[in-house]
């Protein structure tokens, strides 16, 4: 059998293929929500003052209409609505803000009709249109019939309407709350009409502002940063605002000693160089001014720093700040105390306030079991040395103040009966018989701690009254308490 094969071309070029068009249903969810943030940026590149959604009966029982109203410059050219990647807004728009014209595709699935009137360069107002679309128009598998509308906004603007459908009880609510999200921080004021019960309802909803409250600000390429105390955003919450579309674009954080932290949110106004991703711009491309930004925002979080009185920042942030020329004041040479947790893992945290630590300080590096930390804690007291030790902060390493301090970095327990002495660990235990009564272990002469401070000199010695005769492993039904025979606990 003799197969043609076909000659390789030599050369290509990228084209849009059929089948990509016949797609165009899938590029967007087709939510309510996101309709409504893509038709209200296409009314605010539209020069519009004002925006209106109101919501009507539907032609039957189980559907609703919602039409969005603009008071902007209308569509002079209807072919713009299906001719995607190009549209019909100023250059320069275009260009600081990579307008891509393929918002509209969030309409394809469920079809619309937009009713437009283009602002006239005469005085008298130019013609009304309308077209009707359905998916099939937006695939590209039917032609779209335009007509001639005289019932147009009056002067300039564009009406696109769509049907919902009734699968909650109360409609009013559903899109009330899909509208709030893209209106909450929209740079134009947006009117909410009910017209589908006895009485006609409206509402203007409130424009917020997205940096309002914060404490610092500074402006970058066409960018606003704005910093902001006690919020720390996760990965996946919005932390970017872009004329009212928010998304996450990961900007650092910085967390005090203190547990408050620093954060910084971002006010897109005009920076083509800040590339989202097309066509929903739900996320950042990842590309190297991004990385600046990023860089710029934890700038504008130090220089936040450095203006307060008390920021306590770790000693990488205030390296790092200071390597930047930003000075950032130390925190003050305070520690938690060291306290002993207990077996309870659910309850481990202390919450025991900071205090100021001194020449003769303390700190506990090393790790001990409930049992023999809660042993150890009655010695320290005993000896006088608890007040002087302190829990270790890994964050403070490198301030000179902390590295100097004296670490605890081993602690054994020595135990002596009938002047034999032994390691706690090696301590005679009973067999057991069958009763916890049974197997209580002799009453020591002596347990003696020993406190290995800075790898091993000097070391503290200690003497206390109660140890635990049990393994690292042990349950607290099995932790076997050793209690000197000139105690006074029984």
């Amino acid at each position: 059998m003799n197969t043609q094969v076909s000659p390789i071309p030599e050369r290509i070029r990228a084209r849009v293929h059929d089948k990509a068009i016949q797609r165009v249903t899938r590029m967007y969810s087709a939510t309510i929500d996101e309709i409504f943030v893509e038709l209200f940026q296409n009314a605010r590149r539209a020069s519009a003052v004002s925006v209106e959604v109101t919501l009507t009966n539907g032609p039957d029982d189980s559907t609703c209409i919602v039409t969005v109203s603009d008071d902007g410059i209308g569509i002079a050219d209807p072919a713009v609505l299906l001719s995607y990647g190009q549209n019909g807004w100023r250059c320069s728009l275009v260009e600081s803000e990579d307008a891509a014209g393929m918002g509209f595709l969030s309409l394809a699935r469920r079809g619309c009709t937009v009713v437009s009137r283009p602002m006239s360069d005469v005085e008298a107002p130019a013609p009304g249109w309308r077209v009707n679309l359905t998916p099939e128009h937006f695939s590209g598998q039917s032609e779209a019939l335009v007509e001639a509308d005289d019932d147009a906004p009056l002067r300039s603007g564009t009406r696109v309407s769509f049907v919902v459908e009734k699968n909650l009880p109360d409609m009013h609510h559903t899109v009330l709350q899909a509208v709030r999200p893209a209106a909450d921080y929209y740079p134009l004021p947006v009117r909410f009409i009910d017209l589908t019960g006895d009485e006609p309802k409206s509402l203007v909803l409130v424009n917020k502002m997205y940096l309002d409250n914060c404490i610092h600000g500074e402006h970058f390429n066409g960018l606003y940063f704005g910093v902001f105390r006690a919020h720390r955003y996760g990965r996946h919450e919005h932390d970017t605002n872009f004329h009212g579309l928010t998304l996450p674009l990961q900007l650092p954080s910085v967390d005090s000693l203190e547990r408050r932290p620093w954060s910084v949110r971002l006010d897109i106004t005009h920076c083509p160089d800040l590339e989202l991703v097309l066509p929903a711009r739900r996320e950042a491309v990842q590309t190297p001014f991004l990385d600046t930004v990023r860089e710029k925002a934890l700038l504008a979080i130090y220089r936040a720093m450095s203006r307060d009185p008390d920021p306590r920042p770790s000693f990488e942030d205030w390296n790092r700040a200071s390597e930047a020329g930003i000075d950032i004041p130390q925190p003050p040479a305070e520690l938690q105390p060291w306290r002993p947790d207990p077996a309870d893992i659910d309850r481990r945290y202390d919450g025991t306030a900071a205090r100021a630590v001194g020449p003769d300080s303390l700190l506990m590096d090393f790790d001990m079991d409930p049992h023999h930390a809660q042993a150890f804690w009655r010695a320290a007291e005993r000896g006088g040395i608890a007040d002087r030790i302190f829990r270790p902060n890994r964050r403070l390493e490198g301030y000179g103040w902390y590295d100097r301090l004296a670490r605890i970095t081993e602690i054994r327990f020595e135990v002596t009966l009938k002047g034999q002495s032994y390691r706690l660990e090696d301590y005679p235990i009973p067999e057991f018989d069958g009763s916890h009564e049974g197997r209580l272990p002799d009453r020591p002469d002596v347990i003696c701690v020993g406190v290995t401070v800075d790898s091993g000199n000097p070391v503290i010695y200690l003497s206390t009254d109660v140890s635990f005769a049990s393994g690292s492993d042990a349950w607290v039904n099995d932790s076997l308490p050793l209690v000197t025979s000139s105690s006074e606990i029984t």
